[in-house]
């Protein structure tokens, strides 16, 4: 019994250091109220920056009250791993309140999601301006995916639409530029077609003869385009769908 009450002394004490108010610590344990009450005041008293305000007979009082408790107090000896184990399980016990599980929980949640945001956010800011091939290319496409899921109105949709189109020619020239081979996708208008070579919104693309294209594509149809930019600057298709006529 008196070593429970040389740990709780001890806990409170720590808390009231901590910046606990005293009822709220006596409140934690109302079987040691009485006792723990004129110890803990005590306490505060010899810690206070400023003990004029406190009546000297109160402070003597108090201060032989809490005297005279320690020296009935046993000597205090090293723990074995069981009371250390017991004051362990104590602790747990009074943070395992349904109150305290679900503030942690919520803790927990708010840091998870904000360290996510704060990931996506910067990942999103650093493939901002890649292009087909590099490490973070897709990053930048699903952003834009999700932009698009989570644009309602129709005419907002449709010009972040004619944007990405924009950043995806812009693309195909980089890629031309730096000699690099790689998928690339765009919209663009059939301008001509012949029996191998298309020119689409500019680009020649070339049209294998086991291709299979849409039924009735003319000229002046706006065609989506999937297919290999090679290192030589032939853009050799993959797909194409027609988008409008």
């Amino acid at each position: 019994m008196m070593d429970s009450f040389e740990s709780i002394l001890d806990e409170s004490i720590s808390a009231l250091q901590a910046g606990v108010p005293l009822e709220e610590i006596l409140a934690e344990v109302p079987e040691y109220a009485d006792q723990l009450r004129p110890l803990l005041f005590a306490s505060m008293l010899l810690t206070d920056p400023n003990p004029q305000l406190v009546p000297e007979q109160t402070k003597s009082d108090l201060r032989a009250e809490y005297m005279r408790q320690v020296a009935d107090l046993p000597s205090l000896t090293t723990p074995s791993v069981a009371q250390k184990t017991q004051a362990v399980l104590r602790v747990i016990r009074r943070r395992m309140t349904r109150e305290a599980i679900l503030n942690d929980l919520v803790t927990v949640a708010v840091t998870v999601i904000l360290t996510l945001g704060m990931l996506a956010f910067l990942l999103n800011f650093l493939a901002v301006d890649t292009i087909p091939g590099d490490l973070l290319y897709n990053v930048k496409r699903t952003s834009e995916t999700l932009q698009l899921t989570f644009t309602f109105a129709e005419d907002h949709n449709l010009a972040l639409q004619e944007t990405f189109n924009q950043r995806r020619l812009h693309e195909v020239e980089q890629l031309i530029e730096q000699n690099r081979a790689a998928v690339v996708e765009f919209q663009g208008i059939l301008e001509s077609k012949g029996r191998n070579l298309w020119v689409i919104e500019g680009y020649p693309v070339v049209i294998s003869d086991d291709l299979i294209l849409p039924n009735n594509l003319q000229t002046g149809d706006t065609v989506e385009v999937i297919g290999l930019l090679r290192t030589d600057n032939i853009l050799m298709a993959d797909t194409i769908t027609i988008i409008s006529r």
